[in-house]
């Protein structure tokens, strides 16, 4: 589903993610499932005759006759089939003066409504629509039948996940729990509705709401049975999200849905579930440890007052007895971590990877997919995000500029492939001696095929951005040598691993307006399980949340989603594919295809205080001020040649 700008203004809502099915032997129908609204309007057989006759009804009535509502409506529903739309707006009119209540009721407004979208198009019907939905002056009445129209209009496109937004958008202003049970009723007749592969489709295009709220839950419930029609081995990886819509959905029919999930777990069983996580709580790394752990605590008694959250025990990697207490746990279905590649290698050895299903928060993994995974990115993913956020701004010729050690030489190398495989063009790649700074000006030089002649401009490069795969440290002595040699177009693209150092850096910031860089986390993410993170950090010890906090806190929850007892590595797969589509969040969202990983990470600018989510727009425009002062140079430096 894509949503255009034709809809935009119905976007103050978040999408999200859910799944659906239904058990054998067990068949649930929608409490109280009403028929589908009829088509919006009047619409005469003859709209000429229907005119006639109506008009002549307000001729031979007179005011207070309890036909002539009936009678201004359908003589503004004829004239708009007719495309009489002047002829609409003067009976609109004339029945608001006849009847000064007429603009409070669903019949007037509708009719208006009508004739917006015949008239001007479906922004302005849609956004007339949204409007009338949230007045708080007009009679919940209106303000629901307009609501549902919207609603209607969307599903005939068809945009399903803008008709469940709109419901949703409606449901948080029900007045009562009867009219909230009426619409839970009919988002979930409607999802019902649907195929398991439409309903799919839906959920991955509701990034960032709750899978747990209405009215995704009712999404994620419908889905969840039609899965278990397909397959009851699905019972472990949707009862999680069936527990937790029944626990924390603050549904009006709470009572239907809880029945209905006694009556599974009767039948299946409930889902006991237990997290191990394998983390460095001492040594060199017990930083990062202690606040990926911090952040699985925060969402564990996040969990805990809503649903039977897991338990989690830690195991310390950095303790000589942190084998044999993995071998204690072996059978759990799930394990984070381990976080560094040297303890991985040990648990293989010890041939304890297949005594439960890991997934690991490293960048690569052996056998991906098969006997171990990954809840982490890719330098693969940086690189793609970074092509990405440049394909938005039209570039798609590069340089690479790396420093020749491992590090640089290996993301030069990944920056190739991906280039290669989104269709991007890498012009030059050029390597400099992280040991001798003096040479760096002559690389860059060389990669600009600049002179350093006075009064010569540099000849346009064949490339638009320059990846830059080295410390930011450094970078910040190589930016300044572009702009010397007066080329100040290019975007500096770098790697996530600047945003670790960034609070450090005494930044020069006019050299990096038009740069940007990949993460997975930053302090600026406004979405909802970012900001519960936040909270919950604060409510606990009173840290601030970070990536590793986040990774803790995403990795907990997603588990819950995910459950355990898939028999298979493929089920495992499967499973892992499912979770993540109904998963809300905090980190830059992960994807699974067939059990290997992958992150849509974000994009940042670096700043003086620190980095700020990447403002595309504002990089284009400066970019265009840039070559506007280009143009203006080398018109100027001509017109000195000419004169000299």
């Amino acid at each position: 589903m894509k949503i255009g700008p034709l809809y935009s203004c119905i976007l103050v809502l978040a999408l999200i993610l859910g799944a659906s099915s239904c058990a054998k032997k067990i068949v649930y129908s929608t409490p109280g499932a009403k028929p589908a609204s009829a088509l919006p309007g009047h619409k005469a057989a003859d709209p000429q005759k229907a005119l006639q006759r109506y008009t002549k009804y307000l001729e031979t009535t007179g005011v207070g006759d309890p036909g002539r509502s009936d009678a201004w409506r359908n003589t503004v529903d004829s004239a708009v089939q007719l495309g009489e739309f002047e002829l609409a707006e003067k009976n609109l009119q004339a029945w608001q003066a006849e009847n000064k209540t007429a603009t409070s009721s669903w019949d007037w407004n509708q009719a208006n409504a009508q004739l917006l979208l015949a008239r001007k198009g479906k922004d302005a019907y849609v956004s007339y629509l949204l409007d009338l939905a949230g007045r708080t002056d007009l009679d919940w009445t209106t303000r629901d039948a307009a609501g549902m129209e919207l609603v209607d209009h969307f599903w005939a496109i068809p945009e399903y996940g803008l008709a469940f937004e709109t419901m949703g958008f409606l449901y948080k202003a029900t007045p009562d729990d009867a009219t909230r049970g009426a619409l839970e009723t009919e988002a979930l007749r409607r999802a019902e509705s649907l195929q398991a592969d439409e309903l799919r489709t839906v959920l991955d295009s509701a990034l960032g709401a709750d899978p747990g709220a209405y009215p995704w839950s009712m999404v994620v419930w419908a889905r969840s049975m039609k899965l278990l029609t397909q397959d009851k081995d699905n019972w472990t990886s949707v009862w999680p999200s069936l527990s937790t819509i029944v626990r924390s959905g603050g549904l009006a029919n709470k009572d239907f849905f809880a029945g209905h999930l006694r009556a599974l777990e009767q039948q299946m069983g409930v889902v006991k579930q237990n997290l191990v996580l394998l983390l460095p709580l001492s040594g060199p790394y017990a930083q990062v440890g202690w606040k990926i752990a911090k952040g699985a605590d925060t969402a564990w008694r996040e969990s805990r007052a809503q649903t039977e959250a897991p338990a989690i025990k830690l195991i310390n990697t950095e303790s000589p007895t942190f084998l044999e207490e993995l071998r204690a746990v072996s059978g759990v279905p799930i394990i984070g971590g381990p976080l560094r590649k040297e303890i991985w290698s040990q648990i293989r050895l010890a041939g304890l990877h297949r005594t439960s299903r890991f997934l690991t928060f490293m960048p690569s993994v052996e056998d991906e997919g098969v006997e171990a995974w990954r809840f982490f990115s890719t330098p693969a993913d940086q690189v793609r995000a970074v092509i990405r956020g440049c394909e938005r701004l039209g570039v798609t010729s590069y340089a690479i500029l790396h420093p020749q050690d491992r590090f640089g030489t290996a993301m030069a190398d990944i920056f190739q492939e991906q280039a290669r495989i989104l269709g991007a063009r890498v012009s030059t790649v050029r390597g400099y001696d992280i040991e001798n700074p003096p040479t760096w000006g002559k690389a860059v030089a060389a990669l600009l095929g600049a002179s350093g002649a006075k009064d010569t401009l540099n000849p346009d490069p064949p490339f638009q951005a320059v990846f830059l795969p080295d410390s930011l440290f450094r970078v910040q002595q190589l930016a300044p040598l572009f702009h010397y040699y007066e080329e100040t177009r290019l975007l500096f693209l770098g790697p996530q691993l600047w945003g670790q150092s960034l609070s450090e850096a005494n930044l020069e910031t006019q050299y990096f307006d038009l740069t940007f860089f990949p993460g997975a986390w930053g302090a600026d993410i406004s979405t909802q399980s970012a900001q519960s993170l936040k909270r919950g950090m604060q409510e606990g010890d009173g840290e601030e949340a970070d990536m590793w906090a986040a990774l803790g806190y995403d990795f907990v929850r997603f588990t819950a989603l995910l459950g355990g007892g898939q028999s298979s590595a493929e089920a495992f797969n499967q499973a892992l594919a499912e979770a993540a589509s109904r998963m809300p969040w905090s980190l830059a969202p992960m994807h699974w295809d067939g059990g290997q990983a992958s992150q849509d990470l974000f994009l940042f600018q670096p700043e003086r205080s620190g980095m700020i989510q990447a403002d595309l727009e504002k990089i284009r425009k400066a970019r265009e001020q840039r070559q506007i002062r280009r143009d203006e140079r080398r018109i100027q430096l001509q017109n000195k040649k000419k004169q000299g």
